[in-house]
């Protein structure tokens, strides 16, 4: 097998049009010796999402209006990860502020790309078992989400029909599926 070789990233420079759109442009030197000095990269930041699973075997999703998307999107809860920040706590914070539910203990399902052309993010996948309700919903200042319950064997379903179809909740949800295919069943 060929061994492929990174790009050498030569220059960057910030040219963010705002703090919610970091936006970087940088020249690389490919491993042929080309240089392109017009490579676009976003920074968004990481994200953290979580497949939490009741007692009653139903998994607790967020339907909520996506602008990039321009549509209401059904998808797992998830938020972004700020500097200096666990993964992990995210996860289950925002499982909390968007739903309601509470988590003690998190299996780590793993970690993709978001989309690995154009930003450097990455989504961490958590998988939360027998989650209860503690409290109320506490929104950030930007969302209006509803809470919504599917039973797990279901699922699959609402990805078939189109129902379900942000990348990384499909993702997630069949990681859960592959890793612990007894909550399934």
């Amino acid at each position: 097998m060929r061994k492929i070789k990174k790009w050498n990233l030569l220059e960057e420079i910030d040219i963010s049009p705002s703090p919610w759109f970091p936006l970087f442009k940088h020249k690389v030197k490919l491993p042929n010796g080309r240089i392109v000095d017009d490579y676009f990269l976003s920074k968004v930041g990481d994200v953290a999402m979580i497949v939490p699973i009741t007692k009653k075997g139903e998994i607790v999703f967020v339907r909520q209006y996506k602008h990039g998307a321009g549509d209401i999107i059904i998808e797992l809860p998830a938020g972004r990860v700020k500097t200096g920040h666990n993964p992990e706590e995210v996860a289950k914070n925002e499982l909390e502020e968007e739903t309601g539910y509470h988590v003690k203990q998190l299996f780590h399902l793993g970690t993709v790309y978001g989309e690995p052309s154009k930003d450097t993010f990455k989504v961490y996948g958590y998988l939360a078992r027998d989650i209860d309700i503690r409290h109320t919903q506490r929104f950030d200042d930007n969302e209006d989400l509803q809470v919504l319950s599917i039973p797990v064997k279901r699922v699959d379903e609402k990805i078939r029909s189109g129902e379900i179809k942000a990348s990384d909740t499909i993702t997630f949800i069949k990681l859960a599926q592959l890793k612990a295919p007894e909550l399934f069943r």
